[in-house]
């Protein structure tokens, strides 16, 4: 799938006078299509990146580009900045990761599975024919990454490029579940019709909400930089833009959750 161009640099003068040391290049930011963080020039991260934009007064360059993809490009040096992701040990070695938003993951099960199957150990007893679609290349959380990782051992996870093929897949009842947050089913429920037929389930009774981060590749960006960065984006914290923009996307009381403290 061929990266899209949608904008390049900007006119005038930013709206906030920066001492940012920008990058000699444009930054390169990729989104990936995934609900209500980014779809057609609008959504969470649209917003959270013309933020940066709009603050850092560097120029920017968008695309758009499956999330796997995201990842290549940001390894080979011809990205800068992601959104939406989740830090692993593997990844803090190489990108700087800010934190702005927080996310429980819940499970999307098929009407076909069992109701007597009501924990991720449940479903790993149960065995064949139950199978498990993620989004290749995506970290879910620390409790279901592990167990992610015993279900593909044993030839029961199906990987896929993109969030909507997660929701073909489980409508079409030819695997028995998916992860999730509200940002994204809300949406694609209602877009696929499966409000009506898709059990959702919290299956995680442990884990805090898992962080989202901005990421910055260590290519492009010094710690002296990313220091820069990080108080831009705290700012963007105390000064009620954030909330602001979460709340947009998500009521207030889940807004009141989602919030990076």
């Amino acid at each position: 799938m061929a990266a899209v161009a949608l904008g390049i640099g900007l006119g005038g003068m930013p709206a906030f006078a920066s001492p940012l040391h920008c990058p000699p290049h444009p930054i390169r930011l990729a989104f990936y299509r995934i609900g209500l963080f980014y779809t057609d020039r609008n959504g969470l991260d649209w917003d959270v990146a013309e933020e940066l934009r709009r603050r850092s007064g560097c120029r920017f360059e968008y695309e758009v580009m499956p999330r796997a993809r995201i990842w290549r490009e940001l390894e080979a040096g011809r990205l800068d900045i992601t959104l939406s992701a989740i830090a692993t040990p593997e990844r803090d070695r190489v990108y700087w990761f800010l934190n702005y938003i927080q996310l429980k993951q819940y499970v999307l099960l098929s009407p076909k599975l069992p109701a007597a199957i009501d924990s991720m150990d449940d479903f790993i007893q149960a065995g064949a024919p139950w199978r498990w679609a993620v989004v290749r290349s995506y970290s879910t959380s620390a409790y279901y990454d592990p167990l992610v990782a015993q279900l593909a051992a044993k030839g029961r996870v199906v990987e896929v490029p993109e969030e909507d093929s997660l929701y073909r897949l489980l409508g079409q009842n030819r695997v028995a579940g998916i992860f999730s947050t509200p940002m994204v089913y809300r949406q694609k429920l209602r877009e696929f019709n499966l409000e009506d037929s898709v059990r959702v389930a919290d299956w995680d009774k442990v884990s805090a909400p898992s962080p989202r981060g901005i990421v910055f590749t260590k290519r492009t960006f010094s710690e002296q930089d990313i220091g820069q960065w990080q108080a831009l984006v705290d700012k963007m914290n105390r000064d009620g833009t954030m909330r602001r923009l979460i709340g947009r996307y998500m009521t207030p009381a889940e807004t009141e959750t989602a919030l990076w403290r």
